[in-house]
């Protein structure tokens, strides 16, 4: 089975500059866990509930810290063609559980959970 016919995972994008607060509030407004941040229609990182748990833990200031000081920056992504137990591997290898998906020119259209692959290969589908 192929990224490309896994059931689409919206991606939300946001801004760099976005507080803290601010994710927070559009990861559950959207009920995702991941958000892509975009500069200029180009994605430059993305961030995770589990990024944003560490940085306030670490004492970040929800409404002054912002999206780019806590993205992964430069996220590795995948293809629409990959294959969905690659891409597994390629989660496990890179110690992450999203991975924003992108077309052939590289624009993000995407994301793949770690928890969709795996539900995916529990069926024998992948």
């Amino acid at each position: 089975m192929k990224v490309r016919d896994l059931p689409p995972g919206r991606l939300v994008a946001v801004d760099p500059e976005t507080k803290l607060a601010e994710l927070a509030k559009r990861m559950r407004l959207e009920e995702t866990d991941s958000l892509a941040v975009m500069s200029q229609g180009r994605l430059v990182g993305i961030v995770t509930e589990r990024d944003l748990v560490r940085a306030i833990a670490d004492g970040v200031d929800p409404k002054q810290g912002r999206a780019e000081l806590i993205m992964s920056a430069d996220p590795a992504t995948v293809s629409g063609d990959e294959d969905v137990s690659v891409v597994a591997v390629k989660m496990v290898a890179l110690g992450v559980r999203h991975l924003p998906v992108v077309d052939a020119e590289g624009s993000p259209i995407g994301v793949v959970s770690a928890s969709e692959l795996i539900g995916i290969l529990e069926r024998g589908k992948g």
